[in-house]
């Protein structure tokens, strides 16, 4: 079905009648001027948005529009996770060029509504407008956290440990993989498939960054959307301090270590790869011992220094000043291609 087959007010309809009821945290969502929101008591509403456009952040010959609306509210989920809070509320904006039919976009909202029910977050409004060219979408989400425990990148300290969750260059790896022109056929392989996976539909590490927040061990924290090294440099700048991390010490998954026909080292791709959406964080040396008891999968990778330079020990004990690598939209980029 065309979207001028049943126009703009009919595809907000459509897209109301796919979410549930307004909640007793959303008492006025779709259909009015302006959603009524209720936040807790004691808490902090926390904000965040994010732009996704065609040709720049996904291609739609490689990307399906579920995952692409998965995708697009998980990138904002990240930053709320990373600020330790808990996701409530988002609002959708979407240009969409007439080739896109009705079916792609309801296609869309199911995805964000899937990992949006995951997390309890409530679609409350938005706007669609048309595109004469590219697909663009904008999610804006709510958050809160209490006041007393927001984690924000402007607190570590030298001698704080630096960890890492998860694993880092999957996603890198994945959309590598799935620009490939042999894609079809790798994707039938474990290991390609589940690098794809982490690239198409990231999960973002709310739970975990709510944990780390509430309990007071952490000094600093930021999600990993650019890359280690890039995200690691925000962190240190925000904080005035540097840092150092052992390259044996980032955590790679079983599945990159066995994929094949990669055009990169490994390690590059936990480096500069970006999208994994996992947490960053420094722990003063005393709270250390505390970590471990969250049941969180996290790695120390390194230690915050004096100083403003960032430095990594490669393999053999070699140090080398560290380059933020990763994803910059307003420089010129080594891939030359859309995220």
């Amino acid at each position: 079905m065309r979207l001028d087959d049943i126009g703009e007010f009919g595809l907000i309809e459509r897209i109301r009648r796919s979410f549930a009821a307004p909640s007793q945290r959303a008492p006025i969502g779709i259909g009015d001027d302006a959603a009524a929101l209720c936040v807790s008591p004691g808490h902090t509403l926390l904000a965040t948005t994010d732009m996704l456009v065609e040709g720049v952040h996904f291609d739609l010959a490689t990307t399906d529009l579920y995952s692409l609306g998965w995708k697009s509210a998980a990138v904002n989920l990240s930053d709320i996770a990373a600020m330790g809070g808990t996701p409530r509320f988002c609002m959708t904006a979407l240009a969409i060029p007439r080739r896109i039919t009705v079916e792609r976009i309801a296609a869309f909202y199911r995805g964000l509504h899937a990992i949006a029910r995951k997390h309890g977050v409530v679609l409350v409004g938005g706007d669609t407008c048309s595109s004469k060219r590219d697909l663009v979408i904008s999610i804006a989400m709510l958050g809160e956290a209490r006041r007393k425990k927001i984690v924000t990148r402007s607190g570590a300290r030298p001698g704080d440990l630096v960890y890492v969750t998860g694993t880092l260059g999957d996603s890198g790896a994945g959309l590598e993989l799935v620009r490939s022109s042999k894609s079809g056929n790798l994707r039938q392989k474990t290991d390609v498939r589940k690098l794809i996976e982490r690239h198409l539909r990231p999960v973002p590490r709310v739970a975990w960054g709510r944990m780390l927040a509430e309990s007071g061990s952490v000094s600093a924290m930021i999600d990993v959307s650019d890359g280690l090294s890039s995200d690691l440099g925000h962190l240190c700048e925000e904080s005035g301090v540097g840092a150092e991390i052992t390259g044996d010490r980032i955590p790679l998954s079983r599945s990159l270590r066995r994929a094949t026909g990669l055009r990169q080292n490994i390690l590059d791709y936990a480096l500069s790869g970006g999208e994994d959406y996992e947490l960053l964080f420094t722990v003063p040396p005393r709270r250390e011992k505390t970590i471990p008891g969250f049941g969180i999968d996290a790695t120390n990778i390194g230690v915050v220094t004096k100083g403003r330079s960032l430095r990594f020990i490669d393999d053999m004990g070699s140090v080398r000043l560290l380059q933020a690598s990763g994803y910059d939209h307003f420089k010129v980029s080594r891939r030359g291609r859309a995220r």
